[in-house]
């Protein structure tokens, strides 16, 4: 298993940031086809006090859009330095995140920004949308990170259908690290033994794939899981979180806050995330 091809959401507008460069990196090491994915679509109209505004483009700002996204093409590909039939650029004038839903059919593993910034959905993907639609794993880069070694990776454990697909998906990169831990945390002393029987389930699962280094982790929960887990990740070093998405409802999340949403918006490393 690898990953065959690479899909990273590039914006319509703004500089190329870290994402682009980590999901080159990503294709070299796996000699994957990288295709680069873009997108905005025209407000409708809207009312200011009273005032109808009406943004419709002309049929030539329309064409200008078009030649404008075709540039970001070639500025992708410059960055990602792949030649020849190993990169490819998509783009369209519709909704970023259905589109790239959509298009996902066509890879393995999506690279995304976890960056929120305003959740403009006519310029900007909402990577919880994406991670709940795509049906494929989402690879979250935080603000500022341009590189991802993935030489120590830490396995967000808990017994859900979405951490095993997580675990499964990211089987490609924890083949190559050079540790993997793989974590849970419980609230009561007397869960410490079944955490560790399931714990134990999932090194086996890794030692099947010829994954050996691999520590074990149970942890107490000291404060509510999502500041464990990232405490936990800051003092091992790690810059990879792999972790089930969403096991309880968006809104949910939304409302009470969970692991997920504490992902999406703080994390300081990358996250390959699954639902």
């Amino acid at each position: 298993m690898s990953y065959a091809t690479i899909m990273v959401h590039v914006d319509a507008g703004g500089e190329l940031d870290g994402r682009v460069r980590i999901a080159a990196q990503l294709a070299d090491r796996f000699q994957s086809r990288l295709i680069g994915i873009s997108s905005w679509t025209p407000r409708p109209p809207f009312a200011i006090e009273g005032v109808v505004i009406d943004p419709k483009l002309t049929t030539d700002e329309i064409a200008g859009r078009s030649v404008a996204l075709k540039a970001r093409g070639e500025e992708f590909k410059k960055v990602a330095g792949l030649k020849g039939q190993r990169v490819e650029w998509r783009c369209a004038q519709e909704f970023p995140t259905p589109y790239v839903m959509r298009e996902a059919r066509a890879a393995d593993l999506l690279v995304i920004t976890r960056e929120r910034r305003n959740l403009d959905p006519y310029l900007y993907v909402d990577p919880g949308s994406l991670l709940l639609g795509a049906g494929r794993p989402v690879l979250l880069v935080p603000p500022g990170v341009s590189s991802m070694d993935a030489k120590k990776v830490v396995v967000a454990w808990k017994d859900t259908r979405e951490a095993r697909r997580a675990i499964r998906d990211a089987l490609p990169l924890l083949k190559q690290a050079e540790t993997v831990i793989v974590v849970e945390f419980c609230q009561s002393p007397h869960e410490v033994g079944p955490a560790q029987q399931r714990l134990g389930d999932v090194v086996q699962y890794l030692a099947s794939h010829h994954i050996t280094s691999v520590l074990q982790r149970v942890q107490p929960l000291k404060d509510v899981a999502e500041d464990s887990l990232l405490q936990f990740v800051q003092r091992e070093s790690a810059d990879l979180i792999v972790a089930g998405a969403y096991g309880h409802s968006r809104v949910g999340e939304w409302i009470f806050g969970g692991v997920t949403e504490a992902l999406l918006t703080r994390s300081p490393v990358c996250c390959l995330l699954s639902h």
